[in-house]
């Protein structure tokens, strides 16, 4: 009897979403077909993503779990010309170049081209892994701008008929377990970094640092830390909905002109009133393109509070969205600026409730050293040393750029160490505590459909909330309200509905 077939959904980077009927057998190279046909590219330039995982087209769909009404997700990879260079056992460089869409047998092409030797006789590798698969993209390969590949030749002696062991054999055999090894390493740790920006009145300047090197701190980062991805967040106010935004966000990618062109683009927001919508952001960072195997972080910096949990008709807890991320494996740094001491508690919690660090500074120039060091942090303690030394060498290093790689240092510690449990603090505020919140009204209403934020007193009032919550009356200095998730049509992800369930069950006993 046949496989059913079954409708796969795929999100395109547009937002459109596009339908096709496939057979549980089926590969995932249709899916890229009919995608790359859609959108009118090579299918070189398709990257499909299902649960934060990169799909490979050699693998059946059922196989993956793929299932009726699964939504994957699309990407465009941007073609862009790389220069490599391609070093061999003399130390003989030769300079190549081929773009990001191009295939690991193209770049072996270029060099027989370049240097006569047979492509059927390279054996590539790239920071001691070999480049094993010649229908692998230079994207897919980890390959950036300026990398070194090393080229080694097979020895293709005639075999002897002796009794000793054949070298070609002995070749071959050694090249199959280089690649076995290098299977399991994708040349370094897989790391994803979400930077949440408060655009509000003067923390806007803290952007605007960003901005002036974004170009220059993205490039380094991609080429020292090959398996990283970036995403931002832009936060306003619930106020801003209408003059500018509340949240603008750019989902994790390693496309550095999609990076550099939203922090040059997003524009200020207006804030109006010393709480911002950070319990939002919290929310919101948890619909990001999270990974499975990779180490996760989100970079809060600010210098307010967030809203207490009746301002919204969602009654948003903040200490309930940060535990739905700590149980996603996503660590928060709390990042203070201009020591605002009323907020420091809110930036402190962020931090060790999610195994993140706090850091507090007020000169906004150091915020571009943040943004590498915390990047360095997660992808390996010597590569933070490293970049400690050298803001120490090149005369950079303040007081509160000291402070900075201290705090940072401290987390890698207690990575080493069992986490002395802190006591439990507790803030006599709204903000903080539930049960001090004695507001029943809601000043701002939220319409899921439409991601839509409106005063409760406006005129265009929404139509809304479908998201509803329930808050338990439990103090937060003991326990986090709970609060349950009914599904809406904006689904929750894979990562998001195991935290929360995890969460509810931690709850319960």
């Amino acid at each position: 009897m046949a496989s059913p077939a079954i409708d796969v959904y795929v999100k395109l980077p547009s937002g459109r979403v596009i339908s096709a009927d496939f057979l549980p057998t089926d590969q995932v190279k249709a899916v890229y077909k009919h995608v790359a046909e859609e959108e009118g590219v090579n299918i070189a330039r398709v990257q499909l993503k299902y649960q934060g995982k990169i799909l490979k087209q050699s693998h059946a769909l059922g196989y993956l779990g793929v299932c009726k009404e699964t939504i994957l997700k699309a990407e465009i990879i941007s073609v862009k010309n790389l220069n490599l260079f391609v070093k061999d056992k003399e130390g003989c460089v030769t300079p190549i170049s081929i773009n990001n869409c191009e295939y690991v047998s193209d770049i072996k092409e270029k060099i027989e081209v370049a240097t006569g030797c047979s492509a059927l006789k390279q054996i590539l590798k790239k920071s001691g892994c070999i480049l094993n698969k010649d229908n692998m993209t230079v994207t897919e390969s980890g390959l950036k701008d300026e990398d070194i590949i090393a080229l080694e030749v097979k020895d293709t002696a005639p075999v002897k008929h002796n009794n000793k062991p054949d070298t070609v054999d002995e070749a071959l055999d050694e090249q199959k377990k280089e690649e076995v090894i290098s299977s399991f390493d994708a040349g370094g740790r897989n790391v994803e970094v979400v930077f949440c920006f408060d655009t509000t009145g003067s923390m806007y300047s803290c952007l605007t640092q960003v901005r002036a090197k974004v170009r220059e701190s993205v490039t380094r980062l991609l080429h020292d830390i090959p398996n990283i991805r970036i995403g931002i967040i832009a936060m306003g106010d619930y106020c801003d909905q209408e003059s500018s935004y509340v949240i603008k966000m750019e989902d994790l990618t390693q496309d550095s002109d999609l990076l550099v062109n939203f922090v040059k683009d997003v524009p200020s927001s207006g804030g109006g009133d010393s709480p911002e919508c950070y319990e939002w952001a919290l929310r919101k960072a948890q619909t990001f393109d999270w990974a499975e195997d990779s180490a996760k972080a989100l970079v809060m910096i600010g210098d307010c509070l967030p809203h207490p949990v009746s301002y919204t008709d969602q009654h948003i807890n903040w200490h309930t969205e940060l535990d739905v991320l700590a149980g996603m494996g996503v660590k928060v740094y709390g990042v203070q600026a201009l020591n605002v001491s009323e907020s420091t508690p809110f930036y402190e919690e962020l931090a060790e409730r999610s195994g993140g660090a706090y850091i507090n500074f007020s000169n906004f120039g150091i915020i571009t050293d943040m943004f590498l060091a915390v990047c360095y942090n997660e992808s390996s303690p010597e590569q933070l040393q490293a970049y400690c030394q050298e803001v120490e060498d090149q005369g950079r290093m303040t007081d509160e750029t000291k402070q900075m790689f201290t705090k940072l240092e401290e987390t890698q510690e207690e990575k080493k160490v069992k986490k002395k449990e802190k006591p439990k603090r507790h803030i006599k505020e709204p903000w903080w505590d539930p049960q001090l919140d004695t507001n029943s009204t809601p000043q701002y209403c939220y319409d899921a459909e439409k991601d839509h934020w409106a005063s409760a007193g406006s005129k265009h009032k929404t139509s809304s909330s479908k998201v509803t919550k329930k808050l338990s009356l439990s103090s937060p200095s003991t326990e986090s309200p709970v609060t349950s998730y009914p599904t809406t049509k904006s689904k929750k992800t894979f990562w998001q509905r195991l935290s929360i369930k995890n969460l509810l069950s931690k709850k319960r006993t």
